[in-house]
C-alpha cells in the first residue's frame, strides 16, 4: 500500500491541526461510493487534507486513482516552482504506484518514471532507485513466466547495454569528427551503413537477453526493422522501429513475442533515453508533463502514442506489429471487413512497404516482400491499382504543405533551422513515393536515386544533385544529434553569421557558421526546383522532373534563401534583380514590399504589394490564395500606416477567399482571423478583437495542437488584448503561456522567446511591478544581444523598454541612457526618417519632460512628430500621439493656448479615423479637460472628462485601469470646484477599482490614496487626510525605495497636511525629506526643487521665521524662471508667495509689487475670469487692507469675489474667503453693517460646505464675533 508522504500538503498548504472522526454510515458501499464520487471532484489540497479526516477515507483514496491523482497535481506545483527535489520525489511516488499495480503495462510505466528519477536525484539517492529498478525487473519477470535473473546479472545488464551504447556513439563521433567538412556521398554512406550495422548488432544483443529469460521461441520468427533503420539511415541517436513476423498465429506463439517485446522494451527504457510523454503516462498526460531531462534518443518509436507506432505494441487499439507474413501485408490492403487500412490508419501502410531484415527467418521476411508486392498491384479506383495511390494521392496534399520549403512564409524568416524536418524528410519521402511507384525496391535513398537515374526519370545532374543534397542533409542531421547527444534538432542560423561566439549558448543551440550556412543555401538552391518539380509530377506532368537539372541559381531563389536566414539587405538586392528580369513577378513584388514594410518604407512597401496584387487579379481573378496573399500584407501595410480602416477592409478580403477556398479549418483562415483581431485592437474594439483571435486560436489548436509557434502567437495577441482591456492577471496568463510554448520549442535563447520576456516586462510594468518588469527586460536584452548584436532592431526595443522602466523607477538618468542607446541603434539601422527613429525621439522627450527640462522635452517631441507628418500626413493615429505629448509639454510649460491647440489638434485626427467610441479620442477628450481645469474653466472641463468617462465605460465596462483614471481627474475636477463630497465620491470609485485590479501594492494605489488624502486635506479632515497620505507613502516606499519622486511628492503631501494641523516641526521634517530626495534626483534646477523650496517657504513664514521663508521662496522663484520664463504660472505663484512673505515683514510696497506681477502673468496667461487670477486679486486686497488703502482693498476684493462667483456660483470656499476678506475690509471701514452681511454669507457657505467644527468655519464665526 502506498502511503501519500506529508511533504505533499506541507508543501503546498499547512495540514490540519487535529484530526476529527466522522460517523460511520450503515451500508459500506453506499458510504463508499458516495464519498468517492465527492473526492473525484477535489483538488489536491482538499485530497491531502480529506486523508487526515478518518481511517476510511484515507484508505479510500489509497485503495483509488485519487493517489495517482494527488501526485500528478504535487509534481505539476513543483515543476512550476523548479524544485527538482519535490519533482523527483512525486515521480518516485507515482512509479511506486504503478508497482503496485502488477501489470506488464504499469510496471513498464515505472520503469520509466524511475528512469527520469535517476537523472534527477543526487548520487547517494541513485542506489535505492536503482534497487527500486531491479525489483520491477524481476516482477515483469515473473509476469512473463521467465527464468528470474540474480541481482548480480541485472546490474551486469543495465551497465553494459549502456556502456556499449555509449561506446559505440564515441566511436562514430570519431569518424565524424575524421571526416572532411563536405564528405563526398559515398563517405556519408558507408557512414550509414555502419551505424545501421552496428545499431542491429545492439538489437540482436538485447533480443538475446530476453530470451535468455524467457527461453527459446515457439516458433519461426523474423524480426523486421522499419523506417531510417530499413533505409540505412538511422543516427546512434534514433527511434528503434520494427515488427516481428511468425510463422504460425496462435494464442501460445502471440503471448510468446508480446511478452518478448515487453522484455526488450524494458532494456530499451533502462537505456535512459525514452522521455516520459512517449510512454503515455495517463496523469502525466493530465497535468501536460514536458520532458525537458531525459536526452531523448535509442528508444521505442512513439509507444503508445498514435500514428504508426513502429513496434510490435502497434498502437496496442487497431492493429500490433506480431503477424505472419500474410497478416502483416493486409495492413497495406484491405482490412478483413473490406476497409482500406489507408483510410483506417493513415500512415501505416507506407510505413510498412520499406523494411529490412534483422534477425530469424529470412524466407518470412521474403514471404512478406512477395506478399507486399501482390497487395500493391491490387486494383483501386478509376482504373489505378495500389501502388498509384499511395504513391500519387495517399496524404500526398499534407506532405507537400508539411515539407514545403516555405520561402513565402513570413513567420519562418530568421526561425531556427529543423535539420530533419527542413532539409531531410521531403526527399527521402519524394524519393520513396517515386521508388514506389516505378517499382525500385530499394529500400535506402542513395540506392533509389541511382535507379531513377538509370530509369531516366531523373537526368544526370539531378542525380548528382540529389546526392549532394541527401550527403548534406544526412551529414548535418548526424552532426546536430551528435552535437546535442540526442534527437534534436534544432541549427540556428542567427549566432556565427552576427559573429557571436558564446560558448554557452552554443552549447545549447547547434550554431551554423559560414561555411554551413552556404551548404544550407546549397540545399535551397536543390529544394526549390525539386519541390516545384515533384509538384509537376504529381499533377501528371513528368517532363519537368525529367528534364531539370535542379539547380535554381535565378535572383528570386537567391532572394527567397537570404530572406530565409534573416539577411533582408542581401535579399532586397536579389529581388530587384528579379524583377528587373520579370517585372510581372507578383510574388517578388510581394517579397520586396514585407521587406520594405520591415525598414520602415511603407510607401515603397505598398507601392510594390499594389502591384502584386493588380498582376494576380488581372492573372488569375479573385478566388485564388495568391490574391489572399495579397490582400493580406496590403492589410499589414496599411495597418502600420495607421490606416485601420482599409487594413480591416483587405484582411476582411484576405479571409473571404480563404474561407471560400478552404473552409473554416486552414491556417491561412486562423491567419485571417488573427490579423482582425490585431486591427480591432488598434481601433479600440476589444470584445471584436479578442473574438476573432480566439477564433485564430480554436483553428490553430485544431490543426497544430497546445505546442506549436503559431499557437503561441495567438496566446500572446490575446495577452495583448487582454492588457488592453484592463485585465492584467489574464494577460500575465496568456502572456505566460506563449512563453512556455516557445521555451519548449525553441529553447531559451531564440528571437521569439525574447520577444515573450519582452511582452511579460510591459504587463509587470503595467502591474507596477517594475523589479519583475525589469527582470523580463533585461532577460529580452541579453537573448538579443547573444544572438544580434548591439546594432538590431530587437535590441534598441528592449533598450527602450528597459529605459520606461527605469522612468517609471524614477532612474531618469539610467532612463535616459538607454533611450539613447536605443535611437542610436536605431538612427543607424533606418536613417533619421523612419516610424522607429520618432518613436524614440518621442520617448527621449518624456523623458526630459519628468527631468524637468521641457525646452529638450519639446524639441525631440517636435522631431517625432516631424519624421511622422512626412512618412504618414496628417491623418495617422501616431500624429494624434505626437500632437498630444506636445500638447502635455506645453501644458507643463505653462502654455496652456498652446497646448488646448495641439490637443484638440489630436482629438480631430483620432475622430476622425476611428469615431467617437475610442480609447484614443477618450484621452483626447480627458487631456483636453485638464488642460480647461488648468485654465479654470471647471465647466468645460468637467464636461470633456464626463466624455472621457462615458466613452471608456462603454469600452471597457467598470473595472479597467482606465476607468479609475477617469474617476480620479473627475474627482479632482469637483475638487476644485469646491464639490468635496463629490470629489470624495469619484476619489473613492477610482481606489476602489485600483484595489480591485492591482491590490494593495501598486503605483495606482498610492496615487488613489494620495488624492483622497488631499481632498480630505482641503475638507479639513486632516486626521483623515494623513492616514491616507500616509498609506500612499508606504506603497511607494515598498515599491521604489526612498529616493524616487513619488516618495519625494508623497513626503510634501504629509508635510502640507502637517503644516495645516499647526505641526511644523513635523511639516518641516517632512518637506526636507522631498527637497533631499528630489536634490540627490534632478539636481538643483527642477520643477519638484521649485515646489520643495516653495513648501519649505510657506511653513517657515508660519513659524514667523521670515528671513528664511523669504530665501527658500527666492530659490523657488529663481529656479521656475529659468525653467519657465517670467510667463508661467508656477512664477505667479512664486510672485505671490513672496508678496505674502513681504506683506508679514511688513514690507507692503514689495509686498505689492510682486502681487502685481503675480496678476500681471496670470491675467496674461488666463484671462480675466481664472481661479488663478481671483486668487491675485484676493491677496492684492488683503495687501491694500494692511497698506489701510480700503478703497483699493474693497476693489481687488469685489473683483476676486465676481471671477469666483461666475466660475463657481454661490457655495465655493474661494467665494466663502472673498466674502470673508470684504467683511475685514468693511470692518476696518467702520462699516459694521457690509461687514457683518458679508462675514455672515462667508459663515453660511463655510457651514454648508464643511461643517460647524471645520477650522475656516471657526474663523469666520470668531471675525463675526468681534463685530
Amino acid at each position: 500500500m502506498i502511503s501519500i508522504n506529508p511533504c505533499i500538503y506541507s508543501y503546498i498548504f499547512p495540514a490540519f491541526e487535529n484530526e476529527e472522526e466522522h460517523a460511520r454510515y450503515p451500508t459500506r458501499s453506499a458510504y463508499k461510493e458516495i464519498s468517492l464520487r465527492i473526492f473525484k471532484e477535489l483538488g489536491l489540497k482538499d485530497l491531502c487534507q480529506i486523508r487526515l479526516v478518518c481511517k476510511e477515507w484515507k484508505q479510500l483514496i489509497e485503495s483509488n486513482p485519487l493517489s495517482e491523482k494527488a501526485y500528478a497535481l504535487a509534481l505539476k506545483l513543483a515543476i512550476q516552482k523548479k524544485d527538482s527535489i519535490r519533482e523527483a520525489l512525486y515521480i518516485e511516488k507515482l512509479g511506486d504506484i504503478y508497482v503496485d499495480e502488477k501489470t506488464t503495462d504499469t510496471l513498464l510505466l515505472s520503469v520509466g518514471l524511475y528512469n527520469y528519477v535517476l537523472l534527477l536525484c543526487p548520487e547517494s539517492k541513485q542506489e535505492a532507485i536503482k534497487k527500486k529498478l531491479f525489483n520491477v525487473q524481476t516482477l515483469l519477470t515473473e509476469l512473463c513466466e521467465g527464468k528470474p535473473l540474480c541481482i548480480e546479472q541485472m546490474i551486469k545488464q543495465f551497465e553494459s547495454n549502456r556502456g556499449a551504447l555509449k561506446k559505440f556513439r564515441e566511436k562514430i563521433e570519431e569518424k565524424i569528427q575524421a571526416l572532411p567538412e563536405t564528405p563526398l556521398s559515398q563517405q556519408v554512406r558507408e557512414l550509414y551503413k555502419e551505424i545501421t550495422q552496428q545499431i542491429k548488432i545492439f538489437f540482436n544483443s538485447l533480443v538475446d537477453q530476453a530470451q535468455e529469460v524467457l527461453g527459446p521461441a515457439p516458433c519461426e520468427y523474423a524480426m523486421l526493422g522499419f523506417g531510417s533503420l530499413a533505409r540505412d539511415e538511422m543516427t546512434p541517436y534514433s527511434d528503434l522501429e520494427f515488427g516481428i513476423l511468425i510463422h504460425e498465429d496462435t494464442a501460445k506463439n502471440r503471448k510468446y513475442f508480446k511478452r518478448l517485446t515487453t522484455l526488450i522494451h524494458l532494456r530499451v527504457i533502462n537505456l535512459g533515453e525514452t522521455i516520459l510523454p512517449a510512454l503515455n503516462i495517463p496523469c502525466l498526460k493530465a497535468i501536460d508533463f514536458f520532458d525537458r531531462i531525459t536526452p531523448r534518443g535509442f528508444a521505442f518509436d512513439n509507444e503508445g502514442m498514435g500514428k504508426a507506432c513502429k513496434t510490435p505494441f502497434g498502437n496496442r487499439q487497431t492493429f500490433e506489429l506480431i503477424q505472419t507474413p500474410e497478416k502483416m501485408a493486409q495492413y497495406i490492403g484491405k482490412a478483413e471487413e473490406g476497409k482500406w487500412w489507408h483510410e483506417k490508419e493513415p500512415y501505416l501502410p507506407l510505413e510498412l512497404l520499406n523494411f529490412t531484415h534483422l534477425l530469424g527467418n529470412d524466407e518470412l521476411t521474403q514471404k512478406y516482400k512477395q506478399k507486399v508486392q501482390e497487395k500493391l498491384n491490387t486494383p483501386y479506383k478509376k482504373g489505378t491499382n495500389l501502388r498509384q495511390y499511395l504513391a500519387k494521392q495517399h496524404l500526398m496534399l499534407d506532405d507537400m504543405k508539411a515539407f514545403n520549403p516555405g520561402m513565402g512564409d513570413i513567420d519562418k524568416h530568421g526561425m531556427l533551422f529543423k535539420v530533419k524536418n527542413d532539409f531531410y524528410r521531403f526527399p527521402h519521402l519524394a524519393l520513396s513515393r517515386l521508388a514506389l511507384l516505378k517499382k525500385i525496391s530499394a529500400s535506402d535513398t542513395f540506392t533509389r536515386i541511382d535507379k531513377l537515374s538509370e530509369l531516366e526519370i531523373i537526368t544526370k545532374g539531378a542525380t548528382e544533385r540529389l546526392r549532394e543534397w541527401m550527403s548534406l542533409a544526412l551529414f548535418m542531421r548526424l552532426k546536430t544529434y551528435s552535437h546535442y547527444q540526442a534527437q534534436q534538432e534544432m541549427m540556428n542560423p542567427l549566432l556565427k553569421p552576427f559573429g557571436f561566439e558564446d560558448p554557452d549558448l552554443i552549447e545549447k543551440q547547434f550554431a551554423l557558421d559560414h561555411q554551413a550556412l552556404k551548404k544550407i543555401k546549397k540545399i535551397y538552391r536543390i529544394f526549390i526546383p525539386f519541390y516545384q518539380s515533384f509538384q509537376e509530377f504529381l499533377a501528371g506532368n513528368e517532363e519537368q522532373l525529367r528534364s531539370s537539372d535542379l539547380e535554381d541559381n535565378s535572383p528570386k531563389t537567391r532572394g527567397d534563401i537570404f530572406r530565409r536566414i534573416f539577411q533582408n539587405r542581401k535579399a532586397e538586392k536579389w529581388y530587384l534583380r528579379a524583377i528587373e528580369a520579370n517585372p510581372q513577378d507578383s510574388e517578388v513584388l510581394n517579397a520586396l514590399g514585407i521587406i520594405y514594410l520591415g525598414q520602415g518604407k511603407l510607401g515603397k512597401a505598398a507601392e510594390y504589394s499594389n502591384k502584386a496584387l493588380a498582376i494576380d487579379l488581372k492573372l488569375i481573378g479573385e478566388n485564388h490564395s495568391s490574391v489572399a496573399r495579397d490582400y493580406h500584407y496590403l492589410g499589414m501595410i496599411y495597418q502600420n500606416q495607421g490606416n485601420s480602416e482599409q487594413a480591416a477592409e483587405y484582411a476582411k478580403k484576405a479571409l473571404a477567399i480563404n474561407l471560400k477556398l478552404f473552409g473554416e479549418n486552414h491556417p491561412d483562415v486562423a491567419r485571417d482571423y488573427n490579423n482582425l483581431g490585431t486591427i480591432y485592437t488598434e481601433q479600440g474594439n476589444l470584445g471584436k478583437a479578442a473574438e476573432y483571435v480566439n477564433k485564430a486560436l480554436t483553428i490553430d489548436l485544431k490543426l497544430f495542437g497546445k505546442n506549436h509557434p503559431t499557437v503561441a502567437i495567438r496566446y500572446a495577441n490575446l495577452g495583448i488584448i487582454y492588457q488592453d482591456q484592463g485585465d492584467l492577471e489574464q494577460a500575465a496568463e496568456y502572456a505566460k503561456k506563449a512563453l512556455a510554448i516557445d521555451l519548449k520549442l525553441f529553447g531559451e535563447n531564440h528571437p521569439r522567446v525574447a520577444i515573450r520576456y519582452a511582452n511579460l516586462g510591459i504587463i509587470y510594468q503595467n502591474q507596477g511591478d517594475l523589479e519583475q518588469a525589469a527582470e523580463y527586460a533585461k532577460k529580452a536584452l541579453a537573448i538579443d544581444l547573444k544572438l544580434f548584436g548591439e546594432n538590431h532592431p530587437d535590441v534598441a526595443k528592449d533598450y527602450n523598454n528597459l529605459g520606461m522602466i527605469y522612468k517609471e523607477q524614477g532612474n531618469l538618468e539610467q532612463a535616459a541612457e538607454y533611450a539613447k542607446k536605443a535611437l542610436t541603434i536605431d538612427f543607424k539601422l533606418f536613417g533619421e526618417n523612419h516610424p522607429t527613429v520618432a518613436i524614440r525621439y518621442a520617448n527621449l522627450g518624456i523623458i526630459y519632460q519628468d527631468q524637468g527640462n521641457l525646452e529638450q522635452a519639446a524639441e525631440y517631441a517636435k522631431k517625432a512628430l516631424a519624421i511622422d507628418f512626412e512618412l504618414f500626413g496628417e491623418n495617422h493615429p501616431t500624429m494624434a500621439i505626437r500632437y498630444a505629448n506636445l500638447g502635455m509639454i506645453y501644458q507643463n510649460q505653462g502654455d496652456l493656448k498652446q497646448a488646448a491647440e495641439y490637443a484638440r489638434k489630436a482629438l480631430a485626427i483620432d475622430f476622425e479615423l476611428f469615431g467617437e467610441n475610442h480609447p484614443a479620442v477618450a484621452k483626447d477628450y480627458n487631456n483636453l479637460g485638464m488642460i480647461y481645469k488648468e485654465q479654470g474653466d471647471l465647466k468645460q472641463a468637467a464636461e470633456y472628462a464626463k466624455k472621457a468617462l462615458a466613452i471608456d465605460f462603454e469600452l471597457f465596462g467598470e473595472n479597467h485601469p482606465t476607468m479609475a483614471i477617469r474617476y480620479a481627474n473627475l474627482g479632482m475636477i469637483y475638487q476644485n470646484q469646491g464639490n468635496l463630497e463629490q470629489a470624495v465620491e469619484y476619489a473613492r470609485k477610482a481606489l476602489a477599482i485600483n484595489l480591485k485590479l492591482f491590490g494593495e501594492n501598486h503605483p495606482a494605489m498610492a496615487g488613489a490614496y494620495n488624492n483622497l488624502g488631499v481632498i480630505y486635506k482641503e475638507q479639513s479632515d486632516l486626521k483623515q487626510a494623513a492616514e491616507y497620505a500616509k498609506k500612499a507613502l508606504v506603497i511607494d516606499l515598498n515599491l521604489y525605495g526612498e529616493n524616487h519622486p513619488r516618495v519625494a511628492k508623497d513626503y510634501n503631501n504629509l508635510g502640507q497636511i502637517y503644516q495645516n494641523q499647526g505641526n511644523l516641526e513635523q511639516a518641516a521634517e517632512y518637506a526636507k525629506k522631498a527637497l533631499v530626495i528630489d536634490l540627490k534626483l534632478f539636481g538643483e534646477n527642477h520643477p519638484a526643487m521649485a515646489r520643495d523650496y516653495n513648501n519649505l517657504g510657506m511653513i517657515h513664514k508660519e513659524q514667523g521665521n521670515l528671513e528664511q521663508a523669504a530665501e527658500y521662496a527666492k530659490k523657488a522663484f529663481a529656479i521656475n524662471l529659468k525653467l519657465f520664463g517670467e510667463n508661467h504660472p508656477a512664477v505667479a505663484k512664486d510672485y505671490n508667495n513672496l508678496g505674502q512673505i513681504y506683506q508679514n515683514q511688513g514690507n507692503l510696497e514689495q509686498a505689492t509689487e510682486y502681487a502685481k506681477k503675480a496678476l500681471a502673468i496670470d491675467f496674461k496667461l488666463f484671462g480675466a475670469n481664472h481661479p488663478d487670477v481671483a486668487r491675485d486679486y484676493n491677496n492684492l486686497g488683503v495687501i491694500y487692507l494692511s497698506h489701510r488703502d480700503l478703497k483699493q482693498a474693497i476693489k481687488y476684493a469685489k473683483k476676486a469675489l465676481a471671477v469666483n462667483l461666475e466660475l463657481f456660483g454661490e457655495n465655493h470656499h474661494a467665494v466663502a474667503i472673498n466674502y470673508n476678506t470684504l467683511g475685514a475690509i468693511y470692518q476696518q471701514k467702520r462699516d459694521i453693517r457690509s461687514a457683518v452681511k458679508y462675514t455672515r454669507e462667508a459663515l453660511r457657505i463655510a457651514i454648508k460646505l464643511y461643517g460647524i467644527h471645520h477650522p475656516l468655519v471657526k474663523l469666520i464665526h470668531a471675525n463675526l464675533q468681534q463685530m
